[in-house]
């Protein structure tokens, strides 16, 4: 199995932190509402203090800390990247959370059947050569009465934007895919409108700083306009949940 190397980490280091957690004019708007989105979702589905959820790819474990955070479970990352798994370690023990992280090879993960009250797997799927073997195996993990979340970006560009992106998915396309895969019913959510997206990732130095800054002070106030789901035509992420019977 040949799957794109994650080279960002490299680069970068734990970045996800910072454009979550960091100063107003470090932080990543669009990044803290799809977060946010997953922490709603968890939320929603009501899991007790300390209940097991797993995400799956990741990263620097960032979303992870935020869930530790707002819902007081107990966190498993797992990634295929080594340097995210130390990542993740570090910034959890700088914090004081509490987290289990492991690495991982391939698309069978470490654990028993039904082990999880929830999976998480946020931005990683695009990523992935095998897709169906990644949700089977999630889905594999959910405890009855569990919950599955995936998001994922909407394709609206004839080739992926980003070279790491194996493939994307319009929105029914995406829901099919899973339900399909899962034989169970999922539900879908479109938010990050495409014209605020496009605005926010503008090169024009005065326009783009100013657009991103300006969003980026409402994502602090607690206001998300990247996580509006109705009023406009197109979207740019999809996040999709389903239930374990």
């Amino acid at each position: 199995m040949s799957e794109i190397a994650f080279e960002k980490y490299a680069i970068k280091g734990a970045y996800h932190w910072v454009e979550y957690f960091g100063p107003v004019h470090r932080i990543n708007a669009y990044t803290r509402a799809r977060y946010r989105n997953v922490v709603a979702a968890l939320a929603a589905h009501n899991l007790s203090v300390g209940a097991p959820v797993l995400d799956v790819g990741c990263g620097d474990g960032a979303l992870s800390g935020l869930i530790v955070q707002k819902l007081q479970v107990a966190i498993t990352g797992i990634d295929t990247v080594a340097q995210s798994i130390e990542l993740a370690k570090q910034e959890f023990g700088k914090r004081n959370l509490q987290g289990q992280f492991r690495l991982i090879d391939g698309y069978v993960y470490p654990f028993k059947d039904e082990a999880f009250s929830a999976v998480i797997c946020s931005e990683v799927i695009e990523h992935v050569r095998e897709p169906e073997l990644m949700l089977r195996e999630m889905w594999r993990l959910v405890a009855p009465g569990g919950i599955l979340v995936v998001t994922t970006p909407v394709r609206y560009t004839e080739d992926p934007l980003d070279r790491m992106h194996v493939q994307e998915w319009f929105p029914n396309a995406f829901r099919k895919f899973c339900a399909g895969t899962l034989g169970a019913q999922v539900d879908l959510k479109l938010t990050h409108p495409v014209a605020f997206a496009e605005f926010y990732a503008s090169p024009t130095p005065v326009f783009g700083r100013a657009f991103r800054l300006s969003m980026n002070v409402l994502s602090k106030c607690g206001l998300e306009p990247f996580g509006w789901d109705r009023g406009f035509r197109a979207y740019s992420t999809q996040m999709i949940t389903a239930r374990k019977a």
